[in-house]
């Protein structure tokens, strides 16, 4: 399964939720991280957070 396709799906259902877009922040085995688009990586700004597992899921 593609992970990248995960990660997209994500971002996707993220826009249409919100009307904004996000950064990805993904690391390998770990998952990936969703912050608003130009938004610093903090914990604050985190508005999701996926494991690899999940990311998988969402690429179907």
């Amino acid at each position: 399964m593609d992970v990248a396709a995960g990660i997209v799906n994500i971002q996707r259902k993220i826009l249409e939720q919100t009307g904004r877009k996000t950064d990805a922040y993904y690391c390998e085995g770990l998952g990936a991280l969703y912050v608003f688009m130009g938004d610093a990586l903090t914990v604050q700004n985190v508005i999701y957070a996926v494991s690899e597992t999940e990311l998988m899921l969402n690429a179907i």
